[in-house]
């Protein structure tokens, strides 16, 4: 038959490929937060709304949980238990949960009774429903560490550049601007000697890995996929949703097309990088993405830089030969820059401070 491949028809591939999973290959901490976001949708889906919840992430569940007061809910993930006003004890598949006696009521106090339980190690996801729609925190170091704290949507909402921007700048922020900060947010290494500012091999390959983690975590409600890697080892990310049209056919939204690039000076072995070689990626980045979003008829797409040199320019320097281009085609230019010690970020963030305050 004409309509038919390998055996399938044509809506039977297409229907296949919509319920392939969005978060295949996920961390627990990424299952953890997606199995709280449907059992959210689900409550939501009953009405529930109004109070706060906090569900705490434990890998040795019945350890935690021993000589705490709480009933232990083996069916919490079907969404027919209240889950607002409580503090809940659950591994990240969510199988089984402890519904803690603490008093949610007391906003101020909550996070108090939770260290004092010495659970504030553990990764928290808070979950503030006093709003029209539920909005997230995940603490992902434990409340003990209120610094490690990212925004998490718990509800579908399109995202919008400002929001996107402001994910990849905490991403930078937590997990590469130093290489201290590497360590901490368990990143793959991306230098070989940071403090001669020789990369590892293939550093987009290793950013695009752990940028991955970061924005399935926040964007629980869409799908990230690594679609190419070109021989370069670049690799690109497209961040879509599995929604419905007005007449109820599912449908894919290919919200954005992200094209990471790593800008370096170096080889990982020492060896000088023609400057000349940055300008053709530069170059290269935006044909790249420009092709890629047409290819996927995305609605959005950015060009992301990470910079790895030794001379931190500005965005208009390192730009200017593509910026006329990329704002006709609507491409959004973002560059970050990787420090090479913790010294020299914070010399720049007192340069900053100084020139504000001039």
């Amino acid at each position: 038959m004409a309509n038919r491949f390998g055996g399938m028809t044509r809506e039977e591939i297409r229907s296949g490929a919509m319920e392939l999973p969005g978060n295949a290959g996920a961390s627990p901490k990424e299952r953890f937060l997606f199995r709280i976001s449907n059992l959210v949708s689900v409550r939501q889906g009953r009405g529930e709304a109004g109070g706060l919840a906090v569900f705490l992430l434990s890998d040795i569940l019945e350890s935690d949980a021993e000589g705490l007061d709480g009933e232990f809910h083996p069916c919490i993930a079907s969404g027919n238990d209240p889950i607002l006003q409580q503090v809940w004890l659950s591994n990240a598949g969510l199988g089984g949960a402890y519904r803690l006696h603490f008093n949610c009521d007391n906003h101020t106090s909550l996070f108090a009774e939770i260290k004092k339980a010495k659970l504030g190690r553990l990764p928290a996801l808070v979950i503030d429903w006093r709003g029209e729609i539920p909005a997230g925190q995940f603490f992902g170091s434990g409340i003990d560490v209120l610094e490690d704290v990212q925004d998490v949507m718990l509800a579908f909402v399109e995202i919008s550049h400002d929001d996107l921007k402001n994910c990849l700048d905490h991403f930078h922020r937590t997990s590469l601007q130093t290489p201290q900060r590497i360590r901490e947010g368990h990143a793959e290494a991306v230098w070989t000697d940071a403090a001669r500012g020789w990369p590892a091999n293939r550093p987009e390959e290793r950013i695009q890995g752990k940028l991955i983690q970061h924005l399935r975590s926040r964007y629980t409600k869409h799908n990230v996929r690594a679609e190419t890697v070109n021989d370069d080892g670049i690799a690109d990310l497209v961040i879509y949703a599995n929604t419905h049209d007005a007449a109820g056919e599912k449908i894919v939204v290919k919200e954005w097309v992200l094209e990471l690039k790593a800008l370096t000076d170096k080889t990982k072995t020492g060896n000088d990088v023609d400057a000349g070689t940055a300008k053709e990626a530069i170059e290269k980045g935006l044909t790249q993405v420009i092709a890629y979003r047409e290819k996927e008829h995305a609605r959005k797409a950015a060009l992301c830089f990470y910079d790895m040199r030794e001379r931190n320019e500005s965005d208009d320097d390192c730009f200017a030969a593509i910026a006329d281009e990329a704002k006709a085609e609507c491409v959004s230019l973002w560059r970050w820059f990787l420090f090479r010690t913790s010294e020299a970020s914070r010399v720049a963030d007192r340069d900053v401070r100084r020139a504000k305050a001039c």
